[in-house]
């Protein structure tokens, strides 16, 4: 399994939400620039940038930071918020996204993400599908979807080795630790896609859970940020996943 750091993004700062809640927002002093740089520098490949501005807007705001982080870190970036048009994808994968998050638009257009997936390939691609326990919430979430996770699929159980990454809603931000049962159920429910847990990450032995569960990958945020997990042991966790 791979952990992978996160960098939330608000207006150009590193932020965490407090279950997504934008009325719960923590603000580091952190250039977010010079903490990428700081995780390429302790041996990490890969980063997980969440444009907030643009999930709740519905229009990609960081892209030009994107454009920064990818040639001075050479990390893999995939970049999530506010994707809505092929324009934008086109756009991402231009400013040095290694894969695009696709949220909201798995549940309000299917048939595109389809087509999408059919043109550029599953590999370049990440499906967030993100639950409060109930049904899937979109829009940064901030708003309730009529469909359940175990709906969404329906639509992208086809694809072999596609990437899904759920946080659950319930966990994210609280240091709760993450919701392993969920996911040990859908790598049972899905075993042809890559599942990646996010959500409540707050040490090592978490992450030895969820490799336990079967996950693909993992998301890790507020642990990193405020210290509960250092970047070097996140290096020497997936060194010894390999």
């Amino acid at each position: 399994m791979i952990a992978i750091p996160a960098i939330d993004l608000i207006d150009g700062k590193v932020v965490r939400l407090f279950q997504g809640d934008y009325q719960q927002q923590t603000d580091y002093s952190l250039d977010p620039l010079e903490y990428a740089r700081s995780i390429k520098q302790n041996g990490l490949e890969y980063l997980h940038l969440v444009d907030l501005s643009g999930a709740k807007s519905g229009k990609i705001i960081h892209d030009e930071l994107l454009k920064r982080i990818v040639p001075e870190t050479a990390l893999k970036v995939d970049f999530g918020g506010g994707v809505k048009t092929k324009e934008d994808l086109v756009k991402l994968f231009e400013s040095g996204a290694n894969q695009v998050v696709l949220g909201s638009l798995c549940v309000k257009n299917p048939e595109m993400v389809v087509s999408w997936i059919n043109e550029f390939g599953t590999e370049k691609f990440i499906l967030a599908l993100d639950t409060d326990g109930t049904n899937l919430k979109i829009n940064g979430w901030q708003d309730q979807s009529d469909l359940t996770l175990e709906n969404a699929m329906t639509n992208f159980s086809a694809f072999e080795n596609l990437m899904i990454l759920t946080t659950d809603i319930r966990q994210d931000g609280t240091g709760k630790g993450p919701n392993v049962d969920l996911y040990r159920s859908l790598v049972l429910q899905f075993p042809s896609q890559k599942w990646i847990a996010s959500g409540g990450v707050e040490s090592i032995q978490d992450l030895i859970d969820l490799r336990e569960s079967g996950c693909y990958g993992c998301v890790v945020g507020k642990a990193l940020l405020e210290g509960k997990i250092a970047l070097n042991e996140l290096k020497k966790f997936n060194d010894a996943g390999v």
